[in-house]
């Protein structure tokens, strides 16, 4: 099985900066508030969709440059994205701060740039993946049908990439019919969302499921989280020991 790491990867789409003050103000008093809390603290990356969250430490803080020892899956995480998400109890928001260096031997990561963000993401009630490979899904409503394939999937929708061209009405309630590795199923759908991208559309769809497509798509759904997880280990386990990123 191949997979393409670094895929989708920006961080951006799951975070809104927010401010208390000002950018710098702000900063400094995030800076403030991990040099005297250097535990307690769990980190956040959506790669490929899939929460990826550990616990960190602090091993020092100077001049606006955070390290933190890591997980090795966060460190993969992190690699790829260039960002992470920082949560602590005590802190006003989430906090956003980019990756400049990860160290592999000492399993630390160095962080600049700290910013509260908001992370709208954590408002899902399922959580999602970005599929590795082609899976064909298609959505019929009336005379008109989306043929395309999966991009993202989750126990309640999916999104469909396919060309640009058809024009749906959102809210429209359809057949869903999805090509999975162990089976062929079909479901009720109905159109939340359109996003025109390029020459292609996504159309996004909520999942009415049944009995037979719950148990497919969570066998689905462990397979590719399975992958991720592989593929993030791989990560870590290659390439040079000191990632400047």
């Amino acid at each position: 099985m191949q997979t393409t790491p670094g895929f989708g990867l920006s961080m951006q789409k799951h975070y809104q900066l927010v401010t208390i003050d000002e950018f710098q103000k702000d900063e400094e008093a995030i800076l403030d508030f991990l040099s005297s809390n250097s535990t307690g603290i769990r980190l956040l990356n959506y790669y490929r969709e899939l929460p990826v969250s550990f616990d960190a430490s602090i091993v020092f803080s100077d001049r606006g440059v955070v390290e933190m020892k890591i997980h090795d899956l966060q460190a993969a995480a992190m690699m790829m994205q260039k960002e992470v998400f920082i949560k602590c109890k005590g802190l006003p928001y989430d906090v956003v701060a980019k990756v400049m260096k990860i160290r592999k031997t000492t399993r630390s990561a160095f962080l600049t740039s700290f910013h509260y963000a908001i992370i709208p993401a954590e408002r899902r009630v399922c959580v999602r993946v970005r599929v590795s490979e082609k899976f064909d899904a298609t959505f019929h409503f009336d005379n008109q049908l989306i043929q395309g394939s999966i991009e993202d999937i989750s126990y309640s929708g999916l999104s469909i990439n396919a060309p640009e061209g058809i024009s749906l009405e959102e809210n429209s309630t359809g057949k869903v019919m999805i090509a999975l590795p162990t089976a062929m199923i079909e479901l009720t759908g109905k159109l939340l969302k359109v996003n025109q991208t390029n020459s292609f559309a996504k159309f996004i769809i909520e999942l009415e499921m049944d009995k037979k497509g719950e148990q497919c798509i969570s066998q689905f759904m462990f397979a590719q989280q399975s992958v991720i997880i592989r593929e993030l280990k791989d990560l870590f386990d290659s390439g040079p020991d000191t990632i400047i990123v």
